[in-house]
């Protein structure tokens, strides 16, 4: 069973994706700098944003790079729903939406999105030989504790999570703090 438990801990950190609520608590309405909001967050591909609003007032169309500038409306998709999920899947790409009633575009009702480029690691050669003499590495730092009782110190991250990934990250955390005892 613990076994199990640190396997599905260590696989939903490794992973996953984030969802952004556009907007955060204010949703997609009014009075809102969404460009702003996106400049703050770091996009990868596989997340998902979601657009909470009042569908009998607003909407969410996915336009191009033209449109968005113009703020007409000439969607590649549409959505109504008050409560749009949507998965950036395009590594290295540029997303635009914007409300398609009239005069909310120019109203400031409108995001563009920009998704970070897939990382990719290369492998370094390997060290070349000499007849000089080196000095060794030096030793690795003392490892950090939170505590005494507790040495794990669990791993932070610099991108900015929606509540639902931070839900699924404190879950973790719990489950481990009263499995750690046990151990």
């Amino acid at each position: 069973m613990l076994v199990v438990l640190m396997v599905m801990m260590a696989a939903s950190g490794s992973a996953m994706a984030t969802v952004y609520q556009v907007g955060d608590l204010a949703g997609w309405t009014f009075n809102y700098n969404y460009n702003e909001w996106a400049f703050f967050k770091q996009f990868q591909a596989g997340d998902t944003l979601v657009f909470n609003y009042d569908p009998q007032l607003h909407n969410v169309m996915q336009v191009d790079i033209n449109d968005y500038n113009s703020c007409t409306s000439n969607p590649i998709a549409t959505f109504n729903s008050g409560s749009d999920s949507i998965t950036l899947d395009t590594p290295d790409g540029d997303y635009f939406f914007l409300c398609g009633i009239p005069g909310h575009c120019a109203s400031g009702l409108k995001i563009h999105i920009k998704v970070s480029p897939t990382t990719t690691t290369t492998t370094p050669p390997p060290p070349t030989t000499t007849n000089t003499p080196s000095t060794p590495p030096p030793p690795p730092p003392p490892p950090t504790t939170m505590n005494n009782r507790y040495p794990y110190r669990f791993p932070t991250s610099s991108r900015n999570h929606s509540s639902a990934s931070t839900t699924a990250y404190s879950f973790n955390m719990l489950f481990a703090l009263f499995l750690l005892p046990m151990v």
